[in-house]
């Protein structure tokens, strides 16, 4: 082999190992440059509480807002701002059950301030809502508010003297008057009617000692001491217990 030939190889293979590289850092600089675009997921502004809401209580405006979900998560049930005025129009509805902080708002939850059934909804499942009518010296001074739980004292005339008996220990009121929130501005409702959350047994026993007396309300505390002290520990002679209907 000649001397020119060597060479022409020589440049040719110079000549096709610097090819090689330019297109390796070619390559490198291709995939340094691409970039891939994310994924933007679809998202609808749906409706949030702010707060605990406890079942009873009304919703005000600030008690909600909206925020950017998921579509894909999004439920049937979901408040969404397809109706921008669905915010303003849950204004004064009632909690049938509590609703958490940022807890997506639902109608089943939810009883319209202008829609019928707003009492039965607060009631626990499988209760009675009965009503007494009251005085400041019946209710504990006109600070039982809704929520509160109280004990049934029941006074019947027995001759010369009164005789007194607890009839049943720690019911939830569920409204004074026509107030249903707990969370009243007022800490006193001068109250004639009181509405209390009872069993089906224990409102029949409650219906007759109305008839047959007169009776008080004696508001609880919300502490429970240690070893919950009960009413019949230092109950005093002629007083009789009731509870869940029998005594």
């Amino acid at each position: 082999m000649n001397t020119s030939r060597m060479i022409i190889l020589g440049v040719a293979l110079v000549a096709g190992v610097g090819a090689f590289f330019l297109m390796q850092g070619n390559s490198a600089n291709v995939a340094v440059e691409r970039t891939v675009e994310p994924i933007r997921e679809q998202t609808v502004r749906v409706l949030v509480s702010t707060r605990d809401i406890q079942r009873g209580e009304r919703i005000a405006l600030e008690d909600t807002r909206w925020i950017s979900w998921p579509k894909k998560a999004v439920q049937p049930s979901f408040v969404t701002d397809e109706n921008p005025e669905a915010r303003d129009q849950l204004t004064e509805a009632v909690a049938r059950s509590l609703i958490v902080t940022g807890e997506p708002i639902v109608n089943a939850k939810l009883v319209k301030a202008d829609s019928g059934g707003l009492m039965a909804a607060i009631i626990k499942p499988g209760f009675r809502a009965v009503t007494l009518r009251v005085s400041p010296e019946t209710s504990s001074g006109g600070f039982i508010l809704p929520g509160d739980h109280v004990d049934v004292m029941a006074t019947i005339d027995a001759g010369n003297r009164s005789k007194t008996r607890l009839l049943f220990r720690s019911v939830r009121v569920l409204a004074i008057n026509a107030v249903y929130s707990e969370n009243s501005e007022s800490a006193n409702i001068p109250a004639s009617n009181a509405t209390l959350e009872l069993a089906p047994g224990d409102a029949e026993i409650f219906m007759n000692a109305r008839s047959n007396g007169a009776l008080s309300l004696v508001l609880r505390s919300i502490f429970v001491p240690e070893g919950d002290v009960q009413a019949n520990d230092s109950r005093p002679s002629g007083v009789t217990v009731i509870r869940y209907g029998r005594s």
